[in-house]
């Protein structure tokens, strides 16, 4: 059974909080409903970004990466991708989620930034439907365009996402657990699974799926 709409959100929103420490309440639930637009993008012209910053080491940014991965519409997870392999990869009528871990190695200085000035631009450019990257494709070196539309989702340690990004994007600034803040562990192949039927539940009902 799929179940009601409030009740696979609190469902997920339940997941987030079992295995992350987010900032606020505000910050789960933007979390929460930036997953469920996931799996609603084919009716979105416009697609939020979620950027994930963390001020220092162990705050949680990639446990939540993980969470986001095991939850949301047709994950594809980089770290070191080129940005002609990715906008290959998401230029389908029913794109992927692009997740991006590591923003603060690609991004995190000038030289870093000036090297991904594709990437920073084909991130800015799928925000919105109909701005396409055009590449010269074959033998024969036709040009092609490819969409760029997708969600995306950012994470890195420190201020590190260009503010053309962080003007488009949802923003979640971890933190360190406090004293007595506790977490379950996340394990990939003890944990995921469930979250895998979460998400084709929370895709059926978002979807209208009988």
């Amino acid at each position: 059974m799929t179940g009601t709409g409030t009740e696979l959100l609190d469902e997920l929103h339940a997941a987030f909080l079992r295995y992350v420490v987010l900032p606020s309440a505000e910050a789960a639930d933007a979390v929460t409903l930036w997953i469920a637009a996931t799996h609603g993008q084919p009716a979105w012209q416009h697609a939020p970004r979620l950027g994930v910053q963390s001020p220092e080491k162990r705050c949680g940014k990639s446990r939540l990466l993980d969470v986001v991965e095991a939850t949301c519409h047709a994950p594809l997870i980089t770290v070191n991708a080129t940005p002609s392999a990715i906008f290959r990869s998401i230029g389908t009528d029913d794109p992927p989620t692009l997740l991006i871990d590591e923003a603060d190695a690609i991004f995190g200085t000038r030289k870093a930034a000036e090297q991904h000035e594709d990437l920073r631009a084909l991130v800015n450019a799928g925000h919105g439907r109909g701005r396409p990257a055009i590449r010269c494709v074959g033998p024969n070196q036709t040009p092609t365009a490819f969409a760029t539309f997708a969600m995306v989702a950012l994470a890195g340690i420190g201020d590190c996402l260009p503010d053309t990004v962080t003007d488009r994007a949802i923003m979640v600034k971890m933190r360190r657990r406090a004293p007595g803040e506790h977490v379950a562990q996340f394990r990939h192949r003890r944990d995921a699974l469930p979250l895998h039927g979460l998400r084709e539940r929370l895709a059926a009902w978002v979807r209208g799926a009988p």
